[in-house]
This record gives structure tokens, C-alpha cells and sequence, in this order.
């Protein structure tokens, strides 16, 4: 029995799955070891890492995420150009306020124009919904009290730093588009720069700070990952339901699913829980006598709990549930409907099913409606002669009453498709200026 005993004991030592298991967490650690000695990787695990050294890190990031798209983009492109389902996902775009955008820059093309640069952006959305998702699996272990402390506030950090590192790049982007290149400033009005700074300001603001002084924060940890994961939610939902054709049933409750889910998210992410999260970070900065955390923090946790309900979750589900309406009245349409009829219905379903993408990204579009009135304002009240910086039909109709879709299709589903949307204009020879 001793010699039985034993030899089972050894040929459990010996079990290949143990094996495994015992290796691969071996070799996690020594990667992890070795990473920590690079220089520039050690800040991210560096507990008293300084404010220099955190920007030291946001430029390395900045720089990883654009050479990461150019290359996500060239290795990508190839798979997808000139595929059929992307090309009829490209032609319900259009159809969907893709050819009112281009109008409104100015620049109105054809559907085969647009379907040729839809199939040249998809890759660039994937790979800002790749960025996105990255960020959300980086602060798991602190979500959920995986592996050494130092580890997961690091990696939680370090799914700020790379918002911000990506934010940062984004910009420098646009601000070297419109300031440095010929007829920048056509194709980049100062207004698309303003609202970028706007959309951009919170993580840049309050960021860094944050990780100077909150690294360990278990709330702050929470808050980037619903921030993160929400926004991958709402980019993969927008971006695969431009593949659904909701004429047809399965892909139409498909439609219906995933809108529901991506609801579901931005209500407990951008309300139940950011509530809960915001307090709870006030609260901290209140104990601890933070006083310029409490006022800053106060403020834009306020500004952005209004603009989250207002500009949101509220313009959300209502076109949700016209969607859904409008989804029962084209399926329960008669056998014998009369062709019109049924074609009436889909055009208002393929419409309802627009709006519902365009209502992820609401606070953008209530913002660039802002800007775009004040221009108005500005211009007409000083008829200087000067040169549009954007073209008319993006601020008015020609009876003069303001076109509100105009500014909701510029940016109907992220500020990603506005800046792709400009740089296939670039290629293809700029914009017109009037």
C-alpha cells in the first residue's frame, strides 16, 4: 500500500495539466520580472513613480497607438477591401447619414465614393475599439482581486495612461492636420478642434492626477473600467450592427439584441454606477480634506452626470423604443401589403435604426449643435467677407432655419468617423472650400 501510495503521489507531481498550470504561472512571473527591469515599463509598476515620470509614459503610450494603427491598419485593410459584406454595410451607411456627412464637409460623393473609404475606415474603428477594450481587460485584476496588489492598481493605471496616451496622440493629430498642412484649416474647422478638446477633457484633466494620488482607489479602478468597457460596448455594437440589414428577421432581432444590451450597459455604467462611484470618490477627497480634488472632482462628475442623462441615456432610449416600434410595424405587416407600403416601413426602420447608432454618441452631437449655432451667430452678425471655415449647408437650410440633423450625422456614431471621414477627403484631394 506504501509503494501504491507513492507511486500514485509521483504520478501526481507528474500530472502534465499540473505541469502546465506550474509553467505557465512561472512563466507569467518571470515575464513580468523581466518587463520591470525595462526602464520605461518599471514606471508603470513604480508605486513612487513622479509626475515626469507619468508623462515620460503617456508620450511612449501616445506614440505605441499611432504606430499600432498604422499598422493595424495596413495589416487589416487587405482581409476586408472589396469583401461584399462590408460593401453592403457600407451602402446601408450611406443610406443611413453617411451621404449627409460628406454634404455637409462639403464634399458630397457618390455611394460607390462612400463604400470605397467606408471599406478604408473599418479598420481604423476596429482598432480604436481594440484600444477600448484593452483598457477595460487591464483593470480586471483590480476589479475582481486578481494576483499582487501593486500589479492590479498598476495595470488599472496604466489603462489611464493609455486613454490618455491614445487621446493625446488624437489630437496632435488633428491639431497638425489644421495648423500644419496645406488648407488645414479647411479641412479641420477650429470648431471639430474644440470639440475633440471637450470630448478628451476629462481623462486628460483629472488623469494624471488621479494616478499621482489614487493609484490604490478601488473606485477610481471601477470608474476606468466602466468608462473603458461601456465605450467598447458601444463601439462593437455600432460597428457590427452597420453590418446587420434589418430588413431581414434574424438580423433584425440581432439589431434588436444588441441595442438592448448596449441600453442596459450605458444605464448602469453612466448612471446607477457612475453615481455611485462619483460619490464615493467625493467622498474620499471630503475625508481626506482633498479640497481641490473636491471642487474639480465635484464639478465634472455634476457636469458629466447631466450631460450623461440629458445628452445620452435619455435620447437613447427613447429612439430605442421608436426603434422598436417601428421593428413591430414592418414584421407585422400583412402578407398582401402593397409594395410602397412595405417599402415606406423599411425606409422608416432603416431611419429609426440610424438614429439609435447616432444616440450612443449624443453628447458630441448636442455639443457640435452648440458650436455650430454660435458660428452661425458669430457669422452673422459679422458679415466681414472673410471665408467660411465650414461649408453653409452644415448650419442652415437655404430658408435659414437650422438643420439640427446636420450636426447629429457629423458625428453619428464617434468623433473616430468625423476624423477618418476627413482624412479619406485629404486623399481624395481636400474639401471644397465656397
Amino acid at each position: 500500500r506504501m509503494q501504491q501510495s507513492s507511486l500514485v503521489h509521483k504520478f501526481s507531481i507528474c500530472d502534465p495539466c499540473s505541469i502546465q498550470a506550474t509553467t505557465t504561472s512561472n512563466s507569467i512571473n518571470m515575464i513580468i520580472q523581466i518587463l520591470q527591469e525595462l526602464p520605461i515599463i518599471s514606471i508603470i509598476f513604480d508605486e513612487n513613480a513622479t509626475a515626469t515620470d507619468l508623462l515620460q509614459l503617456v508620450v511612449c503610450i501616445a506614440l505605441f497607438w499611432t504606430v499600432f494603427f498604422f499598422f493595424f491598419g495596413m495589416a487589416v485593410r487587405p482581409l476586408v477591401k472589396g469583401k461584399a459584406w462590408l460593401a453592403a454595410a457600407g451602402s446601408r451607411d450611406y443610406d443611413r447619414g453617411g451621404k449627409e456627412l460628406y454634404e455637409a464637409l462639403g464634399c458630397p460623393v457618390s455611394r460607390e465614393e462612400f463604400i470605397e473609404r467606408f471599406e478604408d475606415q473599418w479598420p481604423w474603428m476596429q482598432g480604436v475599439l481594440t484600444q477600448h477594450m484593452l483598457g477595460g481587460f487591464l483593470c480586471v485584476p483590480a476589479i475582481f482581486g486578481i494576483g499582487d496588489k501593486n500589479i492590479q492598481a498598476s495595470l488599472a493605471c496604466l489603462s489611464v495612461l493609455s486613454e490618455m496616451g491614445w487621446e493625446v496622440s488624437d489630437m496632435v493629430g488633428w491639431i497638425y492636420t489644421r495648423w500644419f498642412t496645406p488648407g488645414g484649416k479647411i479641412k479641420v474647422p477650429l470648431g471639430i478642434v474644440i470639440l475633440l478638446g471637450l470630448h478628451h477633457s476629462l481623462t486628460i484633466t483629472l488623469g494624471l492626477p488621479m494616478v499621482l494620488h489614487y493609484r490604490d482607489n478601488h473606485y477610481l479602478h471601477w470608474l476606468t473600467f466602466d468608462l473603458q468597457f461601456a465605450g467598447a460596448v458601444g463601439l462593437f455594437v455600432t460597428e457590427y450592427t452597420k453590418l446587420l440589414d434589418v430588413s431581414k428577421p434574424k438580423e433584425l432581432r440581432q439589431f434588436q439584441a444588441l441595442s438592448g444590451f448596449a441600453l442596459v450597459v450605458i444605464v448602469i455604467t453612466r448612471a446607477f454606477h457612475w453615481v455611485y462611484l462619483c460619490s464615493q470618490l467625493i467622498m474620499t477627497w471630503y475625508q481626506e480634506k482633498a479640497w481641490t480634488f473636491f471642487v474639480v472632482g465635484t464639478l465634472c462628475s455634476l457636469s458629466f452626470s447631466v450631460f450623461n442623462w440629458v445628452f445620452c441615456i435619455e435620447p437613447f432610449y427613447k429612439r430605442f423604443v421608436k426603434f422598436m416600434k417601428m421593428s413591430q410595424e414592418y414584421t407585422s405587416l400583412p402578407a398582401e401589403t402593397d409594395a410602397k407600403t412595405r417599402r415606406a416601413s423599411l425606409v422608416s426602420l432603416q431611419e429609426a435604426a440610424g438614429n439609435v447608432m447616432i444616440s450612443q454618441d449624443d453628447m458630441n452631437a448636442e455639443l457640435a449643435e452648440l458650436l455650430l449655432q454660435l458660428q452661425q451667430t458669430s457669422r452673422t452678425a459679422n458679415k466681414s467677407g472673410r471665408r467660411d471655415t465650414l461649408p453653409p449647408s452644415m448650419f442652415g437650410s437655404r430658408s435659414g432655419r437650422p438643420r439640427r440633423r446636420s450636426s447629429n450625422v457629423l458625428l453619428r456614431s464617434s468623433m473616430g468617423n468625423l476624423s477618418v471621414a476627413l482624412n479619406q477627403l485629404h486623399l481624395a484631394g481636400g474639401v471644397k472650400d465656397d
